[in-house]
């Protein structure tokens, strides 16, 4: 069927091994290595634009790093590519462990097909964390600069299709507000933007208000909400009742069109998804939230060496002299979950709950400020550490009120950098004078 509706004669399938990515040993890096060589072996085209591909969940990371090591912008092999629920940035189901995610797929009595328990790789699982250092990196290679540039017109022309609906019955347990069961539709869009704040030793001195800069990742990918589809059902696979065979032919009818863009369609074709994306949002707040708009803010926060500071708070407020009712408001409702990276504690998810971020927005007066408290705070008690950027009013990240809507954005995951420097008092090293009786 997909055969005649592309008009083509051949479709070739690249399979590495079944449940690789469940193997303890295996990496990413393992994998991609892999599939170059499967690509190689089975001797598929490696002309530029010469091959289209689907890939499901996981599989976007892995053709991602594939593209990004293997391929500049202009020489990839792969046209048009299809990601159906990618875990780009990652899945909440991930750091919840190997006995979860067997519940929700296989059941209490969970065996693969040879008998042996099953198994979810622990390097895999690494890297598909929340706000997983993998997952940044490879954003930060294949998303910004020149790496960017692999996908848009000209090069690659990628679609993103997610549900927005988790799952029914026992497996349920897994789902989350503005996810597909599997995946958040936010941590699905391979579009994203970074953000950068330096925070300084001595703000009483070079002042409260700390500057930020914007990028918005290089670069055009298109991106779709399918509404009513979970991480299962996104893959064509059920076809039970009419509603459901109505959903898969709206679905294979994106897909179609995903794999037949051209480059001059390629700019109203993300139009035509943005706007179905834009009619799902609710026009107002409302109690489910199951339809709202989310976005996953991975903040890193690192010193001037580099090195991640795991013991961190972040706040946000209005004023620097009225702490309560604004920063309870956004706090309590616009913040819907923080995940720590089990790796490494300076990496963190903030998911934001933008519909009701956008209630809280319109009672702020001029300015939302984001402020940053580390451990250990330079002072008695400690020779080294950090000057506190919370309380007693000396400022932080001021971001102006008509600025909000380019920081928390719906459908989108941002990376966040911030800054700080570490000091050291007079008492971490002394040099002391030899007296002349000592000589």
């Amino acid at each position: 069927m997909l055969q005649e509706k592309l008009g083509i004669d051949h479709i070739s399938l690249v399979s590495l091994a079944d449940y690789i990515s469940m193997e303890d040993e295996v990496r990413f890096d393992d994998i991609t290595t892999a599939m170059e060589v499967a690509w190689h072996d089975r001797g598929l085209p490696q002309r530029p634009g010469s091959v289209n591909a689907i890939v499901h969940s996981t599989g976007a990371l892995v053709i991602r790093d594939w593209l990004q090591r293997n391929y500049g912008p202009e020489s990839a092999p792969i046209k048009n590519l299809v990601m159906l629920a990618p875990a780009n940035f990652g899945s909440p189901l991930a750091h919840k462990g190997r006995s979860f995610i067997a519940r929700v797929y296989k059941g209490f009595i969970a065996k693969r097909p040879e008998g042996r328990p099953f198994e979810t790789g622990t390097h895999i699982l690494k890297g598909l964390e929340l706000a997983s250092p993998y997952t940044w990196d490879l954003a930060s290679r294949d998303r910004f600069g020149p790496g960017g540039k692999m996908y848009g017109p000209g090069n690659v022309l990628c679609t993103v299709l997610v549900g927005n609906t988790g799952y029914r019955g026992i497996s349920s347990i897994a789902n989350e507000k503005g996810s597909d069961g599997t995946v958040r539709v936010s941590t699905a869009n391979m579009d994203c933007a970074r953000i950068e704040a330096s925070f300084p030793a001595n703000p009483n001195v070079v002042g409260h208000d700390v500057e930020y800069s914007i990028e918005e990742s290089s670069g055009l990918t298109a991106f779709g909400v399918m509404d009513g589809l979970d991480h299962g059902k996104i893959t064509l696979s059920h076809r039970r009742d009419e509603k459901e065979t109505e959903r898969d032919a709206r679905l294979f009818d994106h897909i179609v069109q995903a794999l037949t863009v051209t480059d001059d369609e390629f700019a109203a074709w993300r139009q035509q998804l943005a706007k179905n994306n834009d009619k799902l949002l609710p026009t107002q707040v409302t109690g489910g939230g199951e339809k709202h708009g989310f976005q996953n803010t991975i903040v890193r926060v690192q010193d001037q060496y580099e090195v991640g500071v795991p013991d961190y708070l972040l706040e946000f407020y209005e004023k620097d002299d009225d702490r309560g009712r604004i920063a309870e408001l956004f706090h309590a409702t616009a913040i819907e979950n923080v995940h720590k990276y089990s790796g490494d504690q300076s990496y963190r998810s903030f998911y934001f709950d933008c519909t009701r971020l956008g209630a809280t927005i319109d009672k702020i007066g001029e300015f939302l400020s984001m402020s940053l408290t580390a451990f250990p705070e330079l002072g008695k008690r400690s020779p080294v550490g950090f000057t506190t950027f919370a309380y007693d009013g000396i400022g932080g990240v001021r971001i102006a009120k008509d600025e909000i809507g380019k920081f928390f954005v719906p459908h989108r995951t941002v990376l966040i950098t911030l800054r700080l420097e570490r000091q050291q008092s007079d008492r971490t090293f002394r040099l002391s004078s030899l007296k002349d009786g000592d000589r």
